[in-house]
């Protein structure tokens, strides 16, 4: 079934772009030249030097332009020349000069972004990017139901809207090329789309310099509470990053502020400023998908019928005791085994998990056990892991003490609330049918922990993350020179 589906999905993206490919031979072979017509006269004299290569289709007229509508005959180069008089006073007219080159195939091409069908180019982006964004939107439903714990599920997410995004854009360019074709040439459109990412993302970079101050807050409120570390400058580090990148990738944007009016040769600007905004924006897709993520499977509540409740270790105290973080984790998992056993009668067993730091007098495990006792609950329905000295290894490890009892258990972690989502990745990796639940934790804690989630995340699938940046650098590149392109190719 998969498989399938990934046909099918393939199948659009391939007739998609033939319908692009077929769309621009097919009307590629005429173009329009819009030629100002103040005199409002039909008084329009055309010439092709040398003649044979292409020859004038037709001649219309509205309010403001004569439209010279020329159509390709064979291969190679010609210039026409079109003058529209004052036909008061012949002295008076207005002329252009346009190069064309009639590829093997017929399309007319110009010099620069301009050819025949290039109206037909944007459409097929916006059909893409739409498709895409649908593409993406779907599976991101699916694996929500059935394969949340997912890096897909983040990533499907965050390219839904980057897509959705885009697909808006190029429907507005398509829609604006349609109606409005003489003020639709190729390189206004790129620069548009170019101009549009920048506003999108300027748009969105009062929010992110703002939780970038709120991440520094809260991390000074977090060294406060709990002292200098390593991980507790996490926060002011990112907060650091995100403002420096912000106001490069500001001046990046806004180096050349006539977006929608810039000569040929300054187009690599706009090809730089699309390409930073662009990433920038996917950047922001991810972050907003990972915090979504991570709230909603916070918030989940999973279904009673559990066999075991693993409890993910972290730092114990000097006294051997839980420290608030661990503390919460217990607590919530007490909390679902009472209302587990309250609402179906069902008991389940405990894997308190983790093993025994350089700075730690006992296992974490030890220490969750412990506690648990102390709370009432049975010593031989627990079952510590004292081994594992990372999430996957708590995963791994646990899992085994799992199925030495019963085969194919239903087996909840608690953990705390930032960490649930990708503890339910690395979960997943080690082959656990498990769901999670998280504690709560102080309101300082929560931005540096998340961010280090986020981190987490994005490291965990550098390599997707990478080809993405790559793919995104590239359909920049490609739409800023894809008359060239397309000449390079069918010549």
């Amino acid at each position: 079934m998969k498989r399938k589906s990934q046909f099918f999905i393939a199948l659009g993206f391939v007739a998609i772009v033939l319908f692009t490919v077929i769309s621009i031979l097919t009307f590629g072979k005429s173009y329009t030249a819009y030629l100002p017509n103040q005199y409002n006269s039909k008084d329009v004299e055309v010439s092709f030097k040398p003649e044979g290569i292409a020859e004038l289709k037709d001649v219309g007229f509205n309010d403001e332009y004569a439209l010279i509508k020329v159509r390709s005959l064979k291969a190679g180069a010609t210039d026409m020349i079109a003058t529209v008089y004052n036909s008061e006073n012949r002295s008076e007219y207005t002329s252009i000069h346009v190069s064309f080159t009639v590829l093997p195939t017929g399309v007319l091409y110009l010099a620069g972004f301009e050819y025949g069908g290039y109206i037909f180019t944007v459409i097929g982006m916006a059909l893409l990017t739409v498709y895409s964004f649908a593409v993406c939107l779907t599976q991101f439903l699916k694996r929500r139901k059935s394969q949340f714990f997912s890096y897909k599920t983040m990533l499907d997410l965050a390219l839904s809207v980057f897509f959705g995004l885009q697909g808006l854009m190029y429907s507005g360019l398509s829609v604006a090329g349609l109606i409005m074709p003489e003020r639709a040439e190729g390189w206004q459109i790129y620069n548009i789309a170019g101009f549009i990412m920048s506003v999108l993302f300027l748009v969105s970079l009062p929010l992110l310099v703002i939780f970038a101050g709120f991440l520094s807050i809260s991390n000074l409120s977090l060294i406060r509470h709990e002292g200098f570390g390593k991980n507790n400058l996490f926060g002011l580090f990112i907060s650091l990053v995100l403002f420096i990148g912000s106001v490069a990738c500001a001046y990046t944007a806004v180096k050349n502020p006539n977006s929608t009016d810039i000569e040929l040769e300054l187009v690599k600007d706009a090809v730089i400023r699309t390409v930073v905004s662009s990433a920038f924006v996917y950047f922001e897709c991810i972050l907003l998908s990972a915090v979504f993520c991570t709230q909603y499977a916070a918030k989940h509540e999973p279904k009673y019928n559990q066999d075991f409740i693993m409890i993910l270790g972290c730092k114990v105290g000097r006294d051997s005791k839980p420290l608030p973080l661990l503390k919460g984790r217990i607590d919530r998992a007490l909390d679902f085994y009472r209302n587990q056993l309250e609402k179906t009668g069902k008991k389940a067993c405990f894997i308190p998990s983790g093993g025994k730091g350089s700075d730690e007098t006992i296992s974490e495990a030890e220490c969750i056990k412990n506690y648990l006792v102390e709370q009432g609950i049975d010593e031989s329905t627990i079952f510590p892991e004292t081994e594992s000295t990372t999430t996957l290894e708590n995963m791994l490890f646990s899992k085994r003490i799992a199925e030495e009892h019963k085969k194919n258990a239903n087996i909840l972690f608690s953990t705390t609330n930032y960490h649930v989502f990708r503890s339910g990745m690395l979960s997943a990796k080690a082959g656990m049918r498990s769901d999670g639940i998280g504690a709560k934790t102080k309101w300082y804690f929560w931005p540096n922990a998340q961010m280090r989630e986020f981190i987490g995340l994005i490291v965990s699938e550098w390599k997707i993350n990478i080809l993405l940046i790559l793919a995104i650098v590239g359909v920049s590149t490609l739409f800023a020179n894809i008359s060239s392109l397309i000449n390079f190719i069918v010549k």
